[in-house]
């Protein structure tokens, strides 16, 4: 420390500099293409540091793969940044370039014989709506179901049928009917 001078420094201090600045910016003879949106830098430069005596191929190529990289990080930091949280987050453009399915597109399935008749005929199936107009609560309702449209169950009088017995409850004989239904289709 004692022999350098105030100039050795200075120089030192220069060279240093450079050096950090070096490993930021890069100098390739075709610039990259860039896909930040995939995060892809595609590099057009032939590899003609491989063939030079004296670097070991793998040097090599460390080497050009810490450029690119650098290349590509130097990119995104140019993009508009916003924080998150405690970190910070760059917005990433829409890819521009398509990437290939994993495995090919599905075929489609065969069509069932009755699906195949139906095309040839031109037979639709008919569907109906799920909701349609009370008249009496004045109203769209259900057509099944739970509050469904001409629900009988909420009628507060039921007429006695001709031919019935008047003492006979007419509410309860509803009650069994449907319970005989509904145990016929289980």
């Amino acid at each position: 420390m004692e022999g350098q001078s105030v100039e050795e420094l200075l120089a030192k201090a220069e060279r240093d500099e450079a050096e950090k600045l070096q490993r930021i910016t890069v100098h390739k003879e075709l610039e990259l293409e860039f896909d930040l949106g995939n995060l892809l830098a595609s590099d057009r430069n032939p590899p003609t540091g491989l063939r030079r005596a004296g670097a070991t191929p793998e040097a090599e190529l460390q080497a050009l793969a810490r450029d690119n990289t650098q290349l590509l990080i130097n990119q995104l930091w140019q993009l508009p940044t916003e924080r998150v949280e405690e970190a910070l987050v760059a917005r990433l453009p829409e890819p521009t370039t398509r990437l290939p399915r994993e495995k090919p597109v599905p075929r489609p399935r065969p069509l069932t014989r009755w699906q195949q008749f139906a095309r040839l005929k031109g037979i639709r199936p008919k569907k109906k709506t799920n909701l349609v107009w009370d008249e009496v609560s004045g109203q769209w309702r259900r057509r099944w179901g739970y509050q469904r449209a001409r629900d009988d169950t909420k009628e507060w009088l039921i007429e006695v049928p001709g031919g019935a017995d008047p003492l006979e409850d007419q509410f309860a004989k509803r009650i069994q009917a449907k319970k005989e239904r509904v145990a016929k289709t289980e």
